[in-house]
């Protein structure tokens, strides 16, 4: 049938043992303790011999990674050592490299820059850092045991040095050493994260489950939520914090005030005159807006059309050149999340106007009922009196005072509970347009929010021109019970005039810049832009950057230190939580963040105590993940007391040169040898 079968004459045969080993491998939570690398760790290394350490470790690297990740890193740092002022400025570019997912070119750079300034306790701490990560934790151990020593109780290097024992499966040590951190910061994001792989391997299901959404809830990454999964639960919007609002009326919903109720026939006649107006404004709004939310459709199309066009090309250009990678810009960076947390809004909302509904229906079947028979019942009366004296001969008094009269009684009974209803029905329907219109800024691309908000702003004036109902009395097309039947005497009084307000624009206001010249990443709420500025250093293959698992990193200006001279403290941070989420390939799908104020243990989420003397200018802290990016996390202008809530948080942060950095290490590989696996250090 043309169907060619596979040769196996020349398969390599495999051994029981060796496919137990493999078994083992792939399943192993752990790391299996590596009793030859721990005994090749160093002993002390102290200030005076650093700089000859570094170089051996630089030295024992380099004679391992790639020759073209050697040669672009020295390029990369040739070009940096131009355009630096300093050590300091020279680090962050390094740090950059990290940031664009380059980690090997990083570490290169980096190793080069401690080797000639041994001096700088936040880039040794770095290199450290990125060692760990690209799995060689005993060539890191030495440099963080000297920091450590010098900088005690300080939760960035706790954290590194428990990931570096972890990476080694010195299991014991580690798991010491990530205690002591989750004690000073109950929600530090790496070292929840290790401590669940603990604890899972140990059986303990759900200690590791409550320690990864210990994790999440600072920092959010792809991993985290599938290793949730993996264990057995789903990821909730209460895992994950996003960025709320500071304005709870953005679109200024509740500046459109309609017409009042009347209570009595003479209100009535005016009554139904400003709403006649009104209502006509609104639909001239509407159709305005109709026009507009046409046009902004179109140029939606256009847009997505275009993202469409970018994929197709994407998968013909993978065609064409196996190997080459990319992703998908279908759908924007944070679109999974906020999605999330509006479906869970949406469920309680919905809940919210059932019971709404009922009281209304409760109402009108009920009390309602009973004022309207009433009603109709007195005014039968009345026709019949009014019948029998009214002919020649007979009285014929004007009745018109009393049916007036009754109906003014009724009007005043029914129409300030319909009003009741009608604000509270525009109350959460305000809430409701409210919430989406947030949410939908970071779920849809700016050109299709664009016609979101319109059509937002039309939902609003239908709800506005919208009665209790149609059909019967006393629901007419008014949200009101209107008789203008009995005024019995001319109307001199004008009615007034409702003008319809104008809408606010909603736009992003949470934005992120991390400049460090060769690289500069700017964020908002649905997109992210990153900016490569390497001059002649020209990286054309991705694998150049291996992958790592997890890390932090916090950047501060050097003014906001206070005296503090060990890497940078990842605990205490307050302010607004944004997220960033790249793909395997470094390609930046998805941001958000969380605006939150006081001065908190941890972004804004109080377990346990608050540290006395809080001070943050500004900081942003980048949490990154297997796949990329994960959260950054914005901090501006925050300064407070233990005890004491202040505010409000900037709505953007920008991060430059002059700036320390500080990564916080996850752990790295666990059952397969990273790029340094075979890094041994020579006589130093």
């Amino acid at each position: 049938m043309g169907i060619k079968m596979p040769s196996f004459k020349n398969v390599p045969k495999v051994t029981d043992k060796q496919l137990a080993d493999a078994w083992e491998n792939e399943n192993r939570i752990v790391p299996k303790r590596d009793a030859a690398r721990i005994a090749a760790i160093p002993n002390a290394v102290t200030d005076a011999r650093m700089t000859a350490y570094i170089t051996a470790v630089q030295k024992s690297v380099t004679a391992v990674l790639k020759p073209e990740v050697v040669a672009t890193g020295n390029k990369a740092y040739d070009y940096i050592k131009s355009i630096s002022k300093n050590a300091d400025e020279a680090a962050n570019m390094a740090i950059g490299f990290w940031l664009a997912g380059q980690s090997e070119i990083a570490l290169h750079v980096l190793g080069k820059i401690c080797a000639g300034n041994a001096g700088n306790t936040d880039n040794l701490n770095n290199y450290a850092s990125m060692l760990s990560m690209l799995d060689a934790p005993q060539l890191a151990i030495p440099i963080l045991n000297n920091l450590n020593a010098k900088f005690p109780k300080n939760s960035t290097l706790l954290n590194n040095l428990g990931q570096a024992w972890f990476g080694l499966g010195e299991i014991g040590k580690a798991e010491k050493y990530l205690d002591s951190v989750i004690r000073i910061y109950a929600y530090h994001p790496q070292a929840n994260f290790t401590k669940a792989a603990i604890e899972e391997s140990k059986g303990n299901t759900t200690k590791a489950k409550e320690l990864i959404k210990n994790s999440m809830m600072h920092s959010y990454t792809k991993d985290k939520e599938e290793k949730l999964a993996k264990l057995g639960e789903k990821t909730s919007a209460k895992n994950f914090r996003l960025p709320r609002r500071t304005k709870n009326d953005p679109l200024n919903l509740g500046s459109f005030q309609a017409p009042g109720f009347p209570s009595s026939v003479e209100e009535c006649v005016q009554g139904e005159k400003e709403w006649t107006e009104f209502f006509k404004q609104v639909n001239d709004k509407l159709n305005q807006l109709g026009k507009l939310k046409k046009q902004a459709d179109e140029m939606a199309v256009q847009d997505q059309q275009q993202r469409m066009n970018a994929d197709i090309n994407l998968v013909k250009t993978a065609m064409a050149n196996p190997g080459t990678t990319g992703n998908f810009i279908s759908i924007p960076m944070y679109a999974d999340r906020a999605g999330k947390l509006l479906t869970a809004y949406t469920e309680m909302h919905g809940v919210r106007m059932k019971a709404f509904y009922k009281k209304v229906t409760d109402f009108a079947q009920g009390e309602g009922k009973n004022l309207k028979d009433a009603y109709e019942k007195e005014m039968e009366k009345l026709h019949e009196e009014d019948d029998e004296q009214t002919g020649e001969g007979k009285p014929n008094k004007d009745f018109c005072p009393k049916y007036r009269e009754t109906s003014d009684k009724y009007l005043k009974a029914v129409n300030p509970t319909l009003h009741q209803f009608y604000q509270e029905g525009l109350k959460l329907q305000k809430e409701f347009i409210n919430e989406n219109a947030y949410w939908y800024m970071y779920i849809q691309w700016p050109a299709m929010y664009e016609a979101t908000k319109l059509s937002f702003q039309m939902g609003w004036l239908g709800a506005l021109k919208q009665g209790m109902g149609e059909g019967d009395p006393p629901y007419y097309n008014f949200p009101f019970i209107s008789i203008t039947q009995y005024v019995c005497k001319k109307q001199e009084k004008e009615p007034g005039k409702t003008k319809l307000r104008e809408f606010d624009d909603i736009a992003c206001q949470y934005n992120s810049k991390i400049d460090y010249e060769v690289i500069v990443i700017e964020t908002n709420c649905s997109h992210s832009k990153t900016t490569y500025n390497m001059g002649q250093v020209k990286i054309t293959e991705k694998e150049l950057g291996d992958k790592y698992i997890g890390s932090t990193i916090k950047l501060t200006p050097k003014v906001s230190i206070g005296g503090q001279a060990g890497p940078i403290k990842i605990e205490g941070s307050v302010g607004a939580d944004v997220t960033i989420e790249v793909d395997k390939d470094n390609e930046i799908k998805e941001w958000g963040g969380t605006v939150t104020t006081g001065i908190e243990a941890g972004v804004g989420i109080s377990k346990g105590p608050v540290k006395a003397g809080v001070t943050v200018s500004e900081a942003v802290e980048v949490e990154i993940g297997s796949k990329g990016f994960g959260d950054v996390n914005m901090v501006t202008k925050i300064e407070g007391t233990v005890g004491v809530k202040v505010g409000p948080v900037g709505k953007s942060v920008q991060i430059g040169m002059e700036s320390r950095s500080s990564i916080v290490s996850g752990h790295g590989h666990i059952t397969v040898s990273g790029p340094l696996g075979t890094a041994k250090l020579s006589e130093w």
